[in-house]
């Protein structure tokens, strides 16, 4: 998808706006934002010339006050029935906030503003991502090749559906080594590939029936493609209308994630509530889980959001790194640590089971303690986000 194609549209007042187009398209689950510097009245005979489809409009209007009822006026013009808009500057005029309301704006934040915030606020109707506060969306993905996140991903999602009694289901988005569904001896010829096959076909409840795969009560699988030569061109709103039809029936959707960034990966990231960070405590994972920590704090994703796990933890041979070292590096705390038993992971690899049927160990416990986190993670996070938010009215 190029700019031209792509339905975000913002409109700044100066070049040191551009970074909110990307970074708003991607947490709208789209690859690029179309980014232009002038007023409304600019704005829309540029949407006319260029014959640009916009559904999502963020404009930063700075000072401008007295232009913008009419800059709002011709922009509607060119723009589809159902288009989203929210605006953002430095008026602090209740006023004015009323009057833009009214006129059908989303939302009006004063600067300095939060993109997160403005991509919820646009979110609000038509294809936008679901804010389903009922279904939590958890992403797991390992540092480097191998950490893990796995093995954290399905045996988490066991125990919110056991252990919480919570519809769960695991989507194994690793397209050519995904291994989930084989390690739990379940086969399909469909998973996330009957969705790669046909990227045009909507996604519902038909669609989401077909790919999925029951494992015990509770607990779903998408199982990744069986064939190593799948390229699949993967787009970010493809990944993100999944998750949205997901939400609808799951209380739980976890993300197993590849070790690869790429527009879609980053729109998955910045869908979840929570992202479960799975390394080890070597050189190579240390240094890519830096980098990755790095670039998702670049793109907007709240580091709260985060919880690094360490896997393998106590190893016989002498561990490269120290906890310190890690921490140190990528400025984020280790929250949870999953012991070194490579004697469960394989035996439950062997008999096609979670870690947690096999009975009880310190690993098990431990996942568990991973699972209890989740399952209270989003009402968590937004009850701190009220507890330190300053909504627009309250500064008035």
């Amino acid at each position: 998808m190029n700019a031209k194609e792509t339905p975000v549209f913002v409109i700044a007042t100066d070049e040191s706006e551009r970074e909110y187009a990307d970074r708003l398209a991607n947490l709208l689950g789209y690859d690029y934002g179309h980014f232009f510097i002038g007023d409304g009245l600019q704005a829309a005979d540029h949407i006319r010339a260029n014959q640009l489809p916009v559904s999502y409009i963020f404009m930063l209007i700075g000072d401008r006050k007295d232009s913008i009822i009419q800059e709002l006026a011709r922009l509607a013009e060119e723009c589809v029935q159902g288009t989203q808009i929210v605006l953002a500057g430095e008026i602090n005029d209740i006023g004015f906030y009323r009057k833009i309301i009214d006129l059908g704006v989303n939302e009006y934040f004063a600067m300095p503003i939060d993109i997160r915030e403005v991509s919820i606020a646009l979110a609000g109707s038509g294809n936008a991502p679901s804010n389903n506060v009922n279904s939590t969306v958890i992403a797991c993905m390992s540092a480097a090749a191998g950490d893990g996140s796995s093995t954290v991903a399905l045996n988490t999602a066991y125990c919110l559906a056991k252990s919480h009694n919570a519809r769960t289901v695991v989507v194994d988005m690793d397209y050519q080594f995904g291994m989930v569904a084989k390690n739990l001896d379940l086969s399909s010829p469909y998973g996330i590939k009957e969705l790669f096959d046909h990227p045009d076909r909507d996604i519902d409840s038909v669609l989401v029936d077909r790919m999925v795969i029951g494992y015990s009560n509770n607990l779903d699988i998408i199982a990744a493609p069986n064939d190593l030569k799948f390229y699949p061109n993967i787009k970010s709103e493809l990944i993100r209308d999944l998750i949205t039809t997901l939400q609808k029936s799951y209380q739980f959707v976890i993300l197993d994630l590849p070790h690869i960034w790429s527009p879609w990966v980053a729109g998955a990231l910045n869908q979840s509530d929570a992202i479960v960070l799975v390394a080890q405590l070597w050189l190579k994972s240390v240094a890519h889980a830096a980098r990755l920590l790095n670039i998702w704090r670049e793109t907007g994703i709240n580091p709260d959001q985060v919880m690094v796990t360490i896997n393998r933890s106590g190893a016989k041979y002498k561990e490269g790194v120290t906890v310190k070292d890690f921490e140190r590096v990528c400025h984020k705390r280790v929250n949870f640590y999953l012991p070194n038993d490579i004697r469960s992971v394989v035996n439950a690899e062997n008999q096609g089971k979670t870690i947690p049927e096999l009975g009880k160990s310190r690993l098990a416990e431990d996942i568990m303690a991973i699972a209890n986190e989740l399952r209270d993670f989003k009402e968590d996070m937004a009850q701190r986000k009220n507890n330190l938010k300053l909504t627009f009215s309250s500064d008035l």
